[in-house]
């Protein structure tokens, strides 16, 4: 069980009454303003600590229009994903398709109809830079995403060559992806002459485009170094100050109130 925090009673199982047994002090309500106070210093400080982080991430995404509009630069590449990266056409008998490759119908409209088509016959290397062209699209899609919210993370040391290096992943995916697709693209027409022919879409090259921008843009604000924009938190920094010194004041004194006492009582 546990004890009275004033004359420091051991309570039994049967003291069930909200005071001290011994002293008679509430046990609820005792020191309650001081651990409100207590509750308070803490919530203040852990805002001290939180508060420069929020103002980082505030500052990495809307903190100047620079940073806006590597904001906006940011969602581009995602959306040229969406426009025609590919042009597939095949005319042969009992099997047709004239189809745009996207991000939008990459699985459903290529994977599948190629996977039971014209691939089933095709060579083996073939295949591969087929799948490599696909994979390489689905690359550059995830380093697209992840700029995003890696972007929160800016001001922090590593945050300007974290941002570089996930735009330039986002290029070899889709170099990877243009590359694959040309050798398979050859292959395939070497294969089947007139009934095939595919060539690159505009979106493959735009999405590069678009990385570089973003890349372009995170330069010029490492060159332009504003820094952040912290909130003044001296008048939260110098009342848990205060509040410390008042405190380590009290314990000072207690430990001096203790000390007399047991001088006191020792020589009695």
């Amino acid at each position: 069980m546990a004890n009275c925090p004033k004359c420091g009673y051991k309570l039994r199982m049967i003291d069930i009454k909200a005071e001290c047994p011994k002293c008679g002090v509430n046990l609820i309500y005792f020191n309650h303003q001081e651990r409100l106070a207590e509750d308070a210093d803490k919530a203040e400080e852990e805002y001290i600590r939180l508060q420069p982080k929020i103002d980082r991430v505030k500052f990495a995404f809307i903190g100047t229009k620079l940073s806006i509009a590597r904001l906006i630069l940011l969602f581009v590449p995602i959306g040229m994903l969406f426009l025609p990266l590919a042009h597939i056409k095949v005319d042969m008998p009992f099997n047709s398709i004239d189809t745009n490759v996207s991000v939008l119908n990459l699985a459903m409209d290529v994977i599948a109809k190629f996977e039971f088509s014209i691939l089933n016959a095709a060579p083996l290397a073939a295949i591969i830079f087929y799948a490599l062209s696909i994979l390489g699209v689905l690359v550059a899609a995830v380093f697209a995403i992840l700029n995003i919210p890696f972007v929160s993370v800016s001001c922090s040391p590593k945050g300007f060559k974290r941002n570089v290096r996930l735009s330039i992943g986002g290029i070899v995916g889709m170099l990877i992806s243009i590359i694959s697709f040309f050798i398979f693209n050859a292959q395939l027409e070497s294969m089947y002459g007139a009934m095939y022919s595919g060539n690159i879409g505009i979106g493959a090259f735009l999405a590069i485009v678009a990385f570089l921008g973003i890349i372009a843009i995170n330069i010029v604000i490492k060159k332009k170094d504003i820094p952040v924009k912290y909130k003044d938190l001296s008048e939260y920094i110098e009342r848990v100050e205060k509040r410390k010194e008042e405190i380590k004041a009290m314990e000072e004194q207690a430990e001096k109130l203790r000390r007399e006492y047991a001088e006191s009582s020792s020589n009695a």
